[in-house]
């Protein structure tokens, strides 16, 4: 059986990328995604952030400065795949 390396198709596909906005207000909007399927989307403030990402490997994120984001949740909200918005007190 052939092990899989990571430039393969299929490891591409599998892995968890987070693309992060952060905007003038201070906040980080982060889009998940895997593959070409969007994940949640959550609203960090900067210290929430930090605490998030610490265990996540670097190389899955994407950071860039935005003007704005038009999602409307505040620091500690978090909108699914499917439009359902809850709150999560350590993305806050």
């Amino acid at each position: 059986m052939k092990t899989k390396t990571p430039n393969e198709p299929e490891a591409f596909l599998s892995v968890m990328r987070h693309y992060v906005a952060l905007t003038p207000d201070g906040l980080y909007h982060v889009q998940n995604m895997v593959g070409a399927m969007i994940g949640q989307h959550h609203v960090h403030t900067e210290k929430g952030y930090k605490e998030w990402k610490k265990d996540i490997d670097k190389k899955y994120f994407h950071l860039e400065t935005g003007e704005f984001c038009a999602c409307g949740l505040e620091p500690g909200y978090v909108k699914d795949h499917d439009g359902r918005v809850w709150f999560n007190e350590k993305f806050k």
